[in-house]
């Protein structure tokens, strides 16, 4: 729902991909940060000053910002669905990794979760019309670069997330990746957009919703869960927008839509 939104931003209020990228990871970064210096009364500069706290932080925001530019990155070149479905790939980065850093075999458990998940978001997101998926090559290696390093992004931050609390790693991430993006695509001076209410409140529901909750929510799974299973837990994410499509808006679920549904399900 959140790539659906910038979709619309993008093709229908002239933003540019940067505008959305640095004005989603400034905006919830900051909240984050703010919640933590202000109601919950933490010294972020005690946090910070820990041994290799900074660096780790750094660390997570590069990779968030790289996650993100080339997700949306990935939507413009082709659309909002086939960004979904390469971003479903996660999984299988996620696992190569494992598997290299363990030095152990495959499971056929594990590869049948993922193929499943991936079939799942393949039909939830077509809704069973596979000429809407648009597979430029550029919008594919867009989107499989977007996977590779939210990949990354889910595996680093699990040593810096035992030393301090989870709002302030996702919220000094965020920060860090918003600034480095705000140096080219500065957020307080967006010109060519056509701001409107609406507009707006897309623009409102990526930073909140599509960033802060969603990232806040997944990276405090990686201190429960590992992140192959995070990652594929992530697939119910189009189920969610089915849901909300159907019961707010009165949209027919279509059978491939429930094939998708069950076999995610399966998947985790």
């Amino acid at each position: 729902s959140m790539g659906v939104a910038a979709q619309v931003l993008m093709e229908y209020s002239g933003f540019a991909v940067g505008d959305l990228v640095a004005g989603r990871l400034l905006g919830a970064g900051a909240l984050l940060l703010m919640f933590e210096h202000f109601f919950m009364r933490r010294s972020l500069l005690k946090y910070f000053s820990q041994p290799g706290v900074a660096k780790d932080i750094l660390l997570y925001g590069v990779l968030v910002l790289l996650t993100q530019l080339t997700f949306f990155l990935a939507i413009q070149c082709s659309n909002a669905g086939t960004a979904a479905i390469l971003a479903a790939t996660i999984p299988v980065f996620t696992t190569i990794w494992d598997i290299f850093v363990k030095h152990r075999a495959p499971q056929i458990r594990e590869m049948a979760c993922t193929a499943l998940a991936i079939i799942a978001v393949v039909l939830i997101t077509t809704k069973g019309d596979f000429d809407s998926v648009s597979l430029s090559l550029t919008g594919v290696l867009w989107g499989l670069a977007s996977s590779v390093a939210g990949a990354a992004s889910n595996i680093q931050p699990n040593a810096v997330l035992k030393k301090i609390p989870v709002t302030i790693v996702v919220g000094g991430g965020m920060t860090v990746g918003g600034i480095v993006m705000s140096i080219f695509f500065p957020p307080w001076a967006i010109e060519e957009a056509n701001w409107t209410t609406l507009s707006a409140l897309f623009y409102a529901y990526i930073v909140v919703v599509g960033t802060l909750v969603s990232f806040l929510l997944y990276v405090s799974s990686l201190k429960m869960i590992s992140a192959t299973s995070a990652s594929l837990l992530s697939c119910f994410e189009p189920i969610t927008a089915v849901v909300l499509s159907v019961a707010l808006l009165g949209a027919p679920l279509t059978p491939a839509e429930g094939v998708g549904g069950v076999l995610v399900f399966a998947a985790v």
